[in-house]
């Protein structure tokens, strides 16, 4: 399988997390948790800059009008035209103070699924939310909690199936979606061998294949809707952490890795740790839906 690495060793990622591509702006977005950078990334001309956080930064995401949110450590922010950080939207004030956001994915209604998880991933205190919009009659609903790390999530093409994955559990579940955005039937879908490290972020593509960002586990691995395994790509880092297809075609796979905790040995192992990679992967993805805030 052809791999096409994106040139980007000299923003080489703690931890690299929260890929999102915007067609609006034919841009590659993604975060380093621990240095509370945002990276933004023209597609054609492959220039990056870096935009500083006031806090830890999960995620970005666009919405139907065209502005940028992005999940920091204690809440749902704004971003200004410049990308930097604008006025918080949403606070999670029963959250416990050792929390932060940690991943996210909208739906086709427009809702956004966001997971929270302990810093020190030793309490189950995380938990996934889901905010029906970002308008006056927006509702956020706790809809699954008990999570160390919360990741993912992904919604499949029919919008009826929520992916939600328990990293320190190595397993990702389903749940239903119903038209209301009611979620029901939790199920356990697939539980990572070890050899495949523990699940971290993920991702549909327009076969309605899950793939999966693997941590520790040197790669990605897809699998069907049944939860059969059907591809397992190695890469050169042992920390991949998220995954999303983006470009004008989404026929590039776009996958985030970190460096964080790894020694000198380890580094001059794979050099490459932290990085962004471009993969073709044979397959095309789908765009993920905007926030609603109409």
């Amino acid at each position: 399988m052809p791999v096409k690495i994106i040139n980007v060793s000299r923003h080489r990622c703690s931890l690299g997390e929260g890929i999102y591509y915007s067609a609006r702006y034919n841009c590659v977005f993604w975060v380093d948790i621990k240095q509370q950078l945002l990276y933004r990334m023209d597609y054609t001309t492959k220039a990056v800059t870096a935009t500083p956080m006031p806090e830890q930064i999960g995620w970005i995401k666009e919405t139907r009008s065209g502005r940028f949110i992005v999940g920091l450590q204690s809440g749902i922010y704004w971003l200004n035209d410049d990308l930097s950080c604008g006025e918080c939207f949403l606070q999670l004030s029963d959250e416990p103070a050792g929390n932060r956001l940690n991943d996210a994915k909208t739906d086709q209604a427009g809702r956004l699924y966001f997971g929270t998880m302990d810093n020190s991933e030793t309490a189950t205190s995380g938990s996934l939310y889901q905010l029906t919009s970002l308008n006056e009659n927006r509702k956020l609903h706790k809809v699954d909690s008990g999570y160390v790390v919360s990741n993912g999530p992904a919604i499949n093409l029919a919008g009826d199936r929520l992916y939600s994955v328990s990293s320190a559990t190595r397993t990702i579940y389903t749940l239903s979606v119903d038209s209301n955005g009611q979620l029901a039937d939790k199920r356990q879908h697939i539980v990572l061998p070890e050899y495949h490290g523990y699940p971290d972020g993920i991702t549909v593509d327009s076969q309605d294949n899950l793939w999966v960002a693997c941590w520790q586990g040197h790669g990605l691995c897809c699998f069907d809707p049944a939860g059969k395994l059907i591809e397992r790509i190695v890469l050169p880092a042992p920390q991949i952490t998220n995954v999303t297809f983006g470009g004008p075609a989404y026929s590039t796979l776009f996958v985030t890795s970190a460096c964080t905790g790894m020694d000198d040995d380890a580094l001059n192992h794979y050099p490459l740790a932290g990085s962004v990679f471009e993969l073709d992967v044979g397959v095309t993805g789908v765009a993920e839906p905007r926030v609603n805030d109409n």
